[in-house]
């Protein structure tokens, strides 16, 4: 197998459970003794559907799970993910059409204080900064916040945990979004917005690799507000444009396939980002706008 394929297929199996969540890994912290990860419920008078915010990229001994959380899970008969990554050799033609840049070095593309930073932490996860120098910055950056557990844990997510416990006990898999149309989001932001979101990523990217972080630590907390702080709040202030498309307009469409589902009637488990559930552009903010009235659970 040449170089260049092995690298696709290195690429498409590292983003396989990436594609669900995308959410940015920030610097270290302690690890939380109790997890009491965001949990809200929305209900209609026919259906229940719970909102659970997740962080993409676990460290190996992070447990997730609490009381209330497993209750719901429990109670439901579906469990939705942001997209379905598909097969691999679907997400290597994926890869083909949204993500290389045979012309374009991303590594000189970007400015040159961050050049030996990215090569450095592209090494730390187990890339090789030359194979992949030709992915285009948004897929450069999914690669590495996939990546900041350690190539030890690659693959595992909350997203992954969640399917292979609906696969376990017979839950029905939905997703809001295809990879196809993920990618395509992605790929179409300008390439300065592209490139932000990736200096962004190096910026933020955990040195101490493996270790809790402070987005993990605060997700685990359930601290709203200071996950809004972590996530949002930097993209609005430094690249509005990326804020808008990947969270503010997806958040619209997840509202909208929401109040659809709520239309109906059963349980599902809703699983989206934790950026996607807080600040003023949440999930839960337009489906106020739909008549509905979300409200967080304690745990």
């Amino acid at each position: 197998m040449s170089s260049a394929r092995t690298a696709l297929f290195q690429t498409a199996r590292r983003l396989f459970s990436a594609v669900a969540a995308a959410a940015v890994l920030l610097s270290t912290g302690a690890p939380v003794a109790h997890a009491a990860p965001p949990l809200w419920v929305v209900k209609s008078p026919t259906a229940t559907v719970y909102l659970f915010g997740t962080v993409h990229g676990l460290p190996p001994k992070a447990d997730w799970h609490s009381p209330v959380v497993d209750r719901a899970l429990g109670a439901s008969s579906e469990v939705w993910t942001e997209a379905d990554p598909g097969s691999l050799k679907g997400l290597v033609r994926l890869i083909r059409r949204y993500g290389l840049s045979p012309n374009a070095s991303v590594h000189a593309a970007l400015p040159v204080r961050y050049r030996t930073r990215f090569a450095a932490e592209m090494s730390s996860t187990g890339l090789d900064v030359d194979m992949f120098g030709h992915v285009k910055p948004w897929l450069a950056e999914l690669l590495l916040s996939g990546g900041t557990v350690g190539p030890a844990k690659l693959g595992r997510s909350v997203e992954t945990d969640l399917l292979a416990y609906a696969a376990k006990h017979h839950k029905e898999s939905v997703s809001f979004e295809s990879a196809d149309q993920q990618f395509a989001i992605l790929s179409d932001l300008p390439m300065e917005n592209q490139l932000r979101a990736l200096e962004m990523q190096i910026e933020g990217f955990p040195t101490a690799r493996g270790e809790m972080n402070e987005l993990v630590r605060t997700w685990l907390a359930g601290d709203d507000r200071r996950l809004d702080a972590l996530s949002n709040r930097p993209l609005l202030a430094d690249n509005e444009r990326y804020f808008d498309d990947v969270i503010v307009r997806r958040n619209e469409n997840f509202a909208q396939a929401l109040s659809n589902r709520l239309s109906g009637t059963g349980t599902a488990f809703v699983a989206v980002g934790a950026a996607h559930l807080v600040g003023n552009n949440s999930v839960q903010s337009f489906l106020r706008n739909y008549g509905f009235t979300p409200q967080r659970i304690a745990n």
